[in-house]
This record gives structure tokens, sequence and C-alpha cells, in this order.
């Protein structure tokens, strides 16, 4: 029998177990892949407790982010063969979790990843270059003369944003919370690095941008980080918040965001990938940079299936994360 890995209760990674399942048989439009790399994200830890967009009857199998090759396909099924590689792109999938050996998922959240990538890589598209597409290409309308702040710009996140936004020509300014990663978000494409716990981040955006100040900020951090760099806006600045890992309330930075104009937007990958069109769009492009290798995804770290607690733990505790964690079976 497949494993799966299932929620049991909402106790986090204590609540994790690796079971035992029925062989998962697709219905409608639906497609089995046999999984060969899934990715961890943070969304996964807010499901662990009971604190996501949407809850879990338990047990519940759980992840939206997982390569593999076509294995079986429902009868309404069209878009793909027996034996293709595919990799799933991220929805509100509630019942479709893919952190098993065999999962099922909707054929319109299906996607064939380019040849010149690794299961591992395939795994690690979607979810980190849509949200940013979304939110530096369909929303903020970037260009060459913008520069782009990008906090937490080791994580996987930032590191898609950084490639994207520098695909468009924009200057770049990564932060850290200290110098240990500096040189690696360099690397990444980020033409700045702030330390944000050793720096004033308002004074040396100002600095590096030559008083401009950053008219696209893509934090996944929020809390007190969003007033640090709040004197720094430029003129109708958008600040897109995707996320709250700083665990401490954001404060909207009313007088800052008067004075220029700013617009702080709070942003999900979801608002956008279950249209239609925005969904199409958005891998088009994607693969397209991913196929040409102008983009490629990071990964940090793999861990066997077997030792799954291991890279949930790591996930939770990484502070100096280099790109994706996954799972390879």
């Amino acid at each position: 029998m497949p494993k799966a890995l299932r929620i049991h209760d909402f106790s986090g990674i204590d609540g994790l177990r690796l079971d035992e399942v029925e062989m998962p048989e697709p219905a409608g439009a639906e497609v089995r892949i046999k999984v060969e790399a899934f990715a961890l994200n943070y969304g996964d830890f807010g499901l662990m407790q009971d604190d996501y967009v949407f809850s879990l009857e338990l047990p519940s199998c759980f992840g939206d982010e997982a390569t593999g090759t076509v294995d079986a396909l429902g009868p309404e099924a069209t878009r793909f063969e027996l034996g293709e590689r595919v990799s799933t792109v991220t929805f509100l999938n509630e019942g479709y979790g893919v952190n098993a050996e065999y999962a099922l998922f909707p054929e319109d959240y299906l996607a064939r990843y380019p040849a010149n990538l690794s299961p591992a890589e395939g795994t690690s598209i979607w979810v980190q270059y849509l949200t940013a597409y979304y939110a530096l290409y369909v929303t903020a309308g970037i260009g060459p003369e913008d520069w782009v702040l990008i906090t937490a710009a080791s994580s996987s996140a930032g590191i898609g944003a950084t490639q994207l936004a520098k695909l468009a020509g924009a200057s770049v300014i990564g932060t850290s919370r200290t110098s240990a990663n500096r040189a690696f978000i360099v690397e990444t494409g980020a033409d700045h690095v702030i330390a944000t716990q050793e720096e004033n981040v308002a004074e040396r955006i100002l600095e590096i941008s030559g008083g401009a100040g950053a008219r696209i900020v893509y934090d996944p951090v929020g809390g007190p980080l969003t007033a640090a760099y709040a004197d720094a806006f430029a003129q109708d600045a958008i600040v897109f918040l995707y996320g709250d890992m700083s665990g401490e309330p954001t404060h909207v930075p009313i007088t800052e965001a008067i004075r220029r104009n700013a617009v702080i937007r709070p942003h999900s990958v979801y608002n956008f990938v279950n249209r239609k069109e925005l969904r199409e769009s958005g891998i088009a492009f994607v693969y397209k940079a991913l196929d040409d290798g102008r983009i490629k995804p990071h990964i940090d770290r793999t861990f066997p299936l077997e030792r799954f607690r291991e890279a949930f733990a790591y996930q939770l505790a990484a502070k100096n994360r280099r790109g994706k964690i996954i799972v390879e079976l």
C-alpha cells in the first residue's frame, strides 16, 4: 500500500504520521501522480495547527507542491498523457494534499515543467514564482526604473522575487537579519543587501537609491520591519505583505503612507491563480523564463521521506535558510 504523510491532530509536527493508505483513484478531471518530490511551505504549519485559510477533516494528507509522473487519469481528464512529468500549481487545495507517494490533483492545476530542471527543482517553481509574478508584474507593473525592496531575500520566495525583478531590469535591495547571508543574496541577483538588525533600514534604502526610495516592497515578514522601511517609500509606493513571519502585529504606517501616496496591500497567489486567464499567463511566463535558463530555483536541502519530521523541524528553525526545503521519494 502507498504511504501518505497525514495530519492526525493539530499539535504541529508532533501530529504528523506516515500512514499506509489505499491507492487513490482519480475521478472526473483528476490526475493521479506518482510523486517524486514535494516541497515544504510555511502554510503547512498553519494547517498543522488549524490556523490556516481552510481547515482539514482529520486525518488528512496536506501539501500543495509536488513533482512526479502522470500515473492514472480520471474519465474527464484530457490535458495530460500517462508518463508525463508534471508539477502541481498551488491553489486553495483543500482535499488535495500531495505529500504522499501517490496523489490526486485537478488537471487544471497541473503544469509541465522544463526538462532542464530536476524533480526537486520542478517542485520549487509555482508558489515562489507565481506569487512574485502577480505582485511585481500584474499588479505593480515593474519596470527598469524601479527600486524594489525584497525582505527575507535568502528565502525561496525572496530568491524568486529577486530573479523576476532583475528579469524586468529593476534594481533590487534585499534584506536579511544579519550579514551572514549578504554574499549569498548578492549571488542570487540582488544589487544591494541590508542587514536589518545591524543597519538603519530606511536610511540605507535612501542612501542606496540616491534618495529615490523603494517603489515596490515585497515583504513576507511584516511586524516592526514595516515601520523600519516606511520612511523610504518612493512616491506611489506599493507594499506587498504576503506573510507574517515576524509573528508580531503589523501596524500600518499611516503618516508615511499618506506622505508618499503609498498602498499597503495584503497579497496572496490564491487570489490570482483561481482565474483561468491569469493562471495560464503566469504559468506561460514562468515556464519560458525557466526553459530559457534566465531563472532557476534554489534548493537549500533535501530529505528522504522517512526523515519528514527532521525536514519540517529544519524548515521551522533554520534562520539562514537559502532556498527551498524538499522531501524526495
